[in-house]
């Protein structure tokens, strides 16, 4: 009996060390890129060219994005030239926008230089399209009040409209620069 029982336990222990096969484990996806200021601009990057209006004069608009200092800034660099026409002489208008991610509050900012002598600090949305919109939170060198809204709508990865917009009395905007550019 002794015999029998001692099978039987036997038995038993060959039976519980027997395990099922047991899958693979399953490949954990690879983490997501970690995410880095200006990413969502990525398309920007580069030289654009098109035609421009302005107040019905019609010029041309050149406009390069990349990142400065360190990849620290995002920056525009750029302007429009309007020829001479109706005793108006040439106009040439230089403009110089900087982005900066303020990680305090986690969104970003931008500030614009105009050859005019205007500049402002913008707040920035990125639009579920690539498009950026910029609005002023303030002017400097211009009518206490006013406002301004900067564009840039993504047609495609080769083509963007860029409009400025001032709103003399904080309240309805009207057109000052318009344009329909293509990547160089």
């Amino acid at each position: 009996m002794k015999r029998a029982g001692a099978l039987c336990l036997f038995g038993l222990c060959l039976a519980a060390g027997r395990v099922p096969a047991q899958q693979p484990p399953a490949p954990t996806p690879s983490p997501a890129p970690a995410w880095r200021p200006f990413q969502e601009f990525a398309f920007l990057t580069g030289a654009w060219s098109g035609p421009a209006e302005s107040s019905g004069r019609i010029g041309g608009c050149v406009i390069r994005f990349g990142t400065e200092a360190g990849g620290s800034y995002f920056v525009q660099r750029g302007g429009a030239v309007f020829t001479a026409e109706d005793a108006r002489p040439e106009e040439t208008v230089e403009i110089v926008g900087y982005f900066a991610y303020d990680r305090v509050q986690r969104r970003y900012v931008a500030t614009y230089f105009f050859s005019t002598g205007v500049f402002g600090t913008y707040d920035a949305e990125i639009g579920g399209d690539g498009s950026v919109r910029l609005v002023s939170q303030q002017l400097s060198n211009y009518q206490p009040g006013a406002k301004a809204r900067i564009v840039l709508g993504k047609k495609s990865d080769t083509q963007l409209s860029f409009s400025i917009e001032i709103a003399p009395d904080g309240t309805a905007f009207v057109p000052y620069l318009t344009s329909d550019l293509k990547k160089k």
